[in-house]
C-alpha cells in the first residue's frame, strides 16, 4: 500500500493531522500551542502501531514512536487527580498524539478527579481550524468514549463539512479513519452513533464529488465507443494494470443501469489504488479510493480473535457460493446449512487460507467475534462490496487498541 501524502496544503490550508503551529502575537487572538507537532498521514492511520502487518511486507512508514504516556494516565492513590498530570498536559500542549489519546482515555475512563477539568480544557482547541482541532483528537478513537470527546469530534466534523467538496472529502476521510481506529463494541451506542452520523454526511460529499465522472483527479477519462460495455472498458484498463471492474466503474461514475451507457459518454477510470481496511476492534470495513473513504460497513469477524492481522488480496468473487464446513461436508448455495449467503469474496495470502468476506443469515453477529475467521457482513453490504471491490484489491486487517 502506498503512503498517501495529502493535506490541506493542496488548498492552502494545513492538511496534516498533526501540523506545526506557532504562537501568535495578534491582539485578542487565541493562544496557540508552541513548538512542532508530529505529522500523521492517512496511510499511517491505516497501519498497525508498530508499522508491521503480520505475514505481509510493510509498505508504509510506521506511526511515530509512542511514549510512556500511551500506557494511559493512572489515577493517583488519593483520588486527587491523575498521576503524571504535568507531563500529560505538556504532551497535550505539544500535540503529542500519544499524550492526547491518553488524555481522552483518562476522561473516558472516569479518571481525573480534581484534574479532570484541566485535562478537558487542555483538549479544547482554541481555534476553528480543521487541522488544529483534528490534532486534539489523538491517534485513536479514545475520544469517542466520552461526551466531551464526541463534542470535540462534532466540531471537527462541522469544520470539514464547511469546506469545499474536495477538501471536505479529504477531511471527512481523515476523521472517519481516526474514529474507526480502536474499540467500538455493540453496547457503545454513542460511539457508533457518531460514526454513522459522520459517515452519512461524508457520503453526501463523496457521492457528489468523488463519484462525479467529470472529476478526474486521481483518475483518467475515457469516452465510450461503439460496442463498449462497462465490463469491456474495465477489462481494457485491467490489461494496462489498473485494478478496476465494471462494478467499480458503475459506482464511481454514478451509473445505476450499466446497460444504458451511450456512445460518447465520459467515464472516470480511477488510477489510485482501491482497497479495503478492516479494523477488528471497531468491527468496521472501509473502502478507500486513494486518500478518500468511499464506503463504510459494520462487520463481524473471527471468534477468539481468529481473523489474522495481515494484508490479503481479493482472489475470487463467487456469487451463490458453495460452502465447505470444517468437517469437510459441502453445502450448495441455498442449503439451510450454507452460511455464506449470496456472495463470497475469497482472500488470497501466502500463509493464511480459507479466509474471505461473505453475508450471514445471522445479522446479530455483526459487531461480534463469532465467525470461523471470515468477515461477516449484512446482505446489502456484501452485495455492494462484491460489486465495488475489484479482484486484485488489497484488504488490510488491523486491530488497533484505544481506550485503556
Amino acid at each position: 500500500m502506498r503512503q498517501f501524502l495529502f493535506g490541506l496544503l493542496v488548498a492552502g490550508l494545513g492538511w496534516w493531522i498533526y501540523s506545526t503551529w506557532s504562537a501568535t502575537d495578534a491582539a485578542g487572538a487565541a493562544p496557540q500551542p508552541a513548538g512542532p507537532a508530529p505529522s500523521v498521514a492517512l496511510d499511517q492511520l491505516l497501519t498497525p502501531a508498530n508499522g508491521k502487518v503480520a505475514g505481509a511486507t510493510p509498505s508504509a512508514p510506521p506511526v511515530p514512536p509512542t511514549t510512556a504516556l500511551e500506557a494511559g494516565p493512572r489515577a493517583s492513590g488519593d483520588a486527587g487527580g491523575i498521576a503524571g498530570i504535568d507531563a500529560l498536559l505538556a504532551g497535550v500542549a505539544q500535540r503529542d498524539p500519544a499524550a492526547v489519546s491518553s488524555a481522552w482515555s483518562a476522561i473516558a475512563g472516569g479518571r481525573g478527579g480534581a484534574d479532570r477539568k484541566r485535562v478537558v480544557d487542555a483538549l479544547a482547541a482554541p481555534t476553528d481550524d480543521f487541522a488544529a482541532m483534528l490534532s486534539l483528537l489523538g491517534s485513536n478513537n479514545a475520544f469517542l468514549h466520552s461526551a466531551e470527546g464526541r463534542a470535540a469530534a462534532e466540531r471537527v466534523l462541522a469544520a470539514a463539512l464547511a469546506m469545499p467538496d474536495a477538501a471536505a472529502c479529504t477531511g471527512g476521510s481523515l476523521l472517519l479513519a481516526l474514529s474507526l481506529r480502536g474499540r467500538i463494541e455493540r453496547p457503545d451506542h454513542e460511539a457508533r452513533g457518531f460514526v454513522e452520523q459522520a459517515y452519512r454526511q461524508h457520503r453526501v460529499r463523496v457521492d457528489r464529488w468523488l463519484c462525479d465522472p467529470a472529476n478526474v483527479a486521481g483518475a483518467r477519462s475515457y469516452t465510450i465507443e461503439k460496442g463498449d460495455s462497462l465490463a469491456r472498458v474495465a477489462a481494457k484498463f485491467r490489461r494496462e494494470g489498473v485494478v478496476v471492474e465494471d462494478g467499480t466503474l458503475a459506482v464511481l461514475n454514478r451509473i445505476h443501469n450499466p446497460n444504458a451507457i451511450q456512445v460518447g459518454q465520459k467515464l472516470k477510470i480511477p488510477v489510485e489504488p482501491i482497497f479495503a481496511v478492516v479494523e477488528k476492534r471497531s468491527y468496521s470495513l472501509a473502502v478507500y479510493v486513494g486518500e478518500h473513504l468511499l464506503r463504510l460497513y459494520w462487520v463481524g469477524h473471527g471468534e477468539n480473535d481468529k481473523t489474522p492481522v495481515t494484508e490479503f488480496t481479493i482472489a475470487e468473487k463467487q456469487p451463490q457460493p458453495e460452502w465447505t464446513a470444517p468437517d469437510g461436508q459441502r453445502y450448495p448455495y441455498g442449503h439451510p446449512k450454507n452460511i455464506l449467503g449470496e456472495y463470497f469474496l475469497k482472500f488470497r495470502h501466502d500463509r493464511y487460507t480459507g479466509f474471505g468476506a461473505h453475508g450471514t443469515p445471522m445479522p446479530d453477529t455483526i459487531g461480534t467475534m463469532s465467525s470461523m475467521g471470515c468477515i461477516r457482513m449484512l446482505a446489502p453490504d456484501i452485495a455492494e462490496l462484491f460489486r465495488l471491490l475489484p479482484r486484485g484489491a488489497s484488504v488490510r486487517v488491523l486491530a488497533t487498541e484505544s481506550v485503556l
